[in-house]
């Protein structure tokens, strides 16, 4: 590289940092300055009315006895069957959708769309919360048709 390029880039980097440095030294007052005649150039704004949100669709029920429940332990695998033999297909949230429907030892779950899984029925406890008030309770609510998300309520919040 010449001497010439050199002394290029270092002028040329030297206005930068310099620019820089010179943009931080502005006072608030004069941002606000700034900001007004910025805003008077652009005149006022008409977005037109707030949109309105689409309704909800109510919830698909999800049929049989399903109530709230929490996992014994964090990150509980759950299992496409009921056995650890099976191929595990993710782990327990929080609050779980649970069944009546049990297998040695083991309890069906639903996840969203409705798909079950499979938890041991030991590893599973009434429902318990970190930040709810007392008297709060958890129920199943039902499966949002839009994403198949499986939602709860939570009556006493």
């Amino acid at each position: 590289m010449s001497p010439r390029s050199i002394l290029t880039l270092t002028l040329l980097a030297g206005s930068l940092f310099a620019g820089t440095a010179h943009a931080q030294d502005v006072s608030p007052a004069e941002l606000d300055r700034l900001s007004a005649e910025r805003q008077e150039a652009i005149g006022p704004r008409d977005w037109g009315p707030p949109v309105a949100a689409a309704p909800e669709a109510p919830l698909v029920p999800l049929g049989g006895h399903v109530t709230c429940m929490s996992p014994r332990m964090e990150f509980e695998p759950v299992y496409a069957g009921p056995s650890a033999e099976t191929k595990q297909v993710g782990v327990a949230p929080p609050q779980l959708a649970v069944t009546t429907t049990t297998s040695g030892g083991w309890t069906r779950i639903l996840r969203a769309y409705g798909k079950a899984a499979w938890i041991p029925t030991e590893d599973l406890q009434p429902w318990t919360s970190t930040t709810a008030s007392p008297g709060t309770r958890c129920t199943v609510a039902g499966m949002r048709p839009s994403d198949g998300m499986i939602l709860f309520s939570y009556p006493g919040a």
